[in-house]
């Protein structure tokens, strides 16, 4: 009797037609459909139309799916727009989303780099895209911009670090700074002393403290940096046991909900500090937040003071003091407000008599004023006198330290860990924010709208899943 060996599910008949939907091969809990239902990108069309003409040329690819494919680029954190592409073409879920049929041509990756070069690369579409979405989500009243979260990232730039020039470049003090400098010079004047700074040159002028004449210091006017011959919009980013690399850095603001208000773009050399007061003045001061909680490292008198004359609480951690410690430290010696002097553990009354460039005034006693006190050995040393700094805008800094120290303060910094902290976590974990594959200042800016856009697209789809039966999905 002859045996047929039965047909093996391997071999099936892979030309067979079968009648069946693009949305049946998607499932209905899948992340774009979730997507599609929390937000309308028809909005999109609008924001683009201007740089398209409707006379002339063949139509072009449909701006949304454009979009879309930066944003799927994103939400699966895909290495490139190649590789996007490629899983666009063999994926149901890609290609529902999109709108693409399952016959039709996926575009080429190199579609979106072509339409920034020619049409996005100096326009705010990228930021109006950001923008429209915060709004929606605003509308939507699930933002709560009383406090507001601020803190920065650094992300590792497309650029190798060994592929380097030094450059010297002259420092340039921003607004911020030259106030600084006004009250500082001020200060001066009101001492019988010549000022620091010269208007005209921004702050080239030094004067010889023994001589008293005014000379020009190149050496404090000129800074030698790290120039990346490959991305010159980056810096070399070194901070703590970080490796040493070429990096941006993105400083970041969401709400105790942790939904992204706006974001700044610095190269990485560039401190959270030196780059934040342009960044409070344009993204977070029009929430009118009642309080910003920071890191650390935002505890500066220059921030304390612009963020506090504000009405705005500043809340930041302990920040361990710098320097030496000594047995005679700062801590022994008293602030006497009445009089602006510091006092010892001996009564004896330290005056202002100068100070530094960077805001710092000293108090200073000499050792002939000491007298006999049984200090005076620890305390001086082998010094002629006993000098104590006070930051300029040191009462603002208190403030800061006072709030810290609240019940208030406590829980609301406890956030942190749950709301801008967890941002990054996700980014870089799951949607590429720990290297850019961009180069340039401006183009990894304007990419990194849409990267934030992402985040809270995806936050608004899940968070709406679960609330189905108390709204209505689709945003008009």
């Amino acid at each position: 009797m002859y045996y047929e060996k039965p047909k093996s599910k391997i071999y099936f008949d892979r030309n067979q037609l079968e009648m069946i939907t693009l949305d049946e091969l998607v499932p209905n809990d899948h992340l774009v459909k979730k997507i599609e239902k929390a937000i309308n990108f028809e909005f999109i069309h609008n924001l683009t139309k201007e740089y398209y003409s409707l006379e002339n040329g063949r139509p072009c690819l449909d701006t949304v799916i454009l979009f879309k494919l930066v944003l799927l680029n994103f939400l699966f954190g895909k290495n490139s727009m190649r590789a996007t592409c490629e899983e666009a073409s063999v994926n149901n879920a890609y290609r529902w989303f999109l709108g693409i049929s399952l016959t039709e041509k996926v575009p080429n990756y190199s579609t979106f780099s072509q339409n920034y070069i020619r049409r996005y690369q100096d326009t705010e579409v990228f930021k109006k895209i950001f923008t429209r979405i915060v709004t929606q989500i605003i509308e939507m009243d699930l933002i709560d911009p009383s406090v507001i979260f601020v803190d920065g990232t650094h992300i590792k730039a497309s650029a190798n670090k060994h592929k380097a020039i030094k450059k010297e470049v002259k420092v340039v003090f921003d607004k911020y700074q030259k106030e600084m400098n006004k009250e500082v010079d001020e200060f001066r004047e009101l001492n019988g002393r010549d000022k620091w700074h010269d208007d005209d040159n921004d702050g080239n002028t030094t004067i010889d403290e023994e001589t008293g004449e005014i000379t020009k210091e190149e050496k404090e006017t000129i800074k030698e940096i790290t120039v990346s011959k490959v991305d010159e919009g980056c810096g070399m980013f070194v901070k703590g046991e970080h490796e040493r690399q070429f990096a941006y850095v993105d400083q970041v603001a969401c709400d105790k909900n942790g939904w992204i208000l706006g974001h700044s773009t610095n190269p990485g050399n560039m401190h959270d500090s030196k780059a934040f007061l342009p960044f409070f003045e344009e993204v977070i001061l029009p929430y009118q937040p009642r309080i910003i909680c920071a890191d650390a490292g935002y505890l500066t008198g220059l921030i304390a003071k612009n963020v506090q004359y504000q009405g705005i609480k500043l809340l930041t951690p302990y920040m361990a003091p710098k320097g030496i410690r000594t047995i005679m430290g700062k801590k022994k010696f008293q602030y006497q407000m009445e009089i602006d002097a510091y006092q010892c553990p001996n009564k004896k009354i330290l005056e202002p008599v100068n100070i530094t460039k960077d805001g710092n005034i000293q108090y200073t006693i000499t050792k002939k004023e000491c007298g006999e006190c049984p200090y005076k050995k620890e305390c001086l040393k082998n010094y002629n006198k006993k000098t104590i700094t006070r930051p300029l805008y040191s009462d603002c800094v208190e403030l800061a330290k006072e709030y810290r120290l609240s019940e208030e303060g406590k829980d609301l910094y406890k956030l942190r860990k749950e709301t801008i902290e967890r941002i990054f976590a996700q980014g870089k974990e799951y949607h590429g924010l720990r290297f850019t594959r961009f180069r340039g200042l401006k183009k990894n800016r304007y990419i990194r709208y849409l990267l934030y856009a992402c985040l809270n697209i995806k936050k608004l789809a899940l968070l709406m899943s679960k609330r189905t039966n108390k709204y209505e999905y689709q945003l008009v």
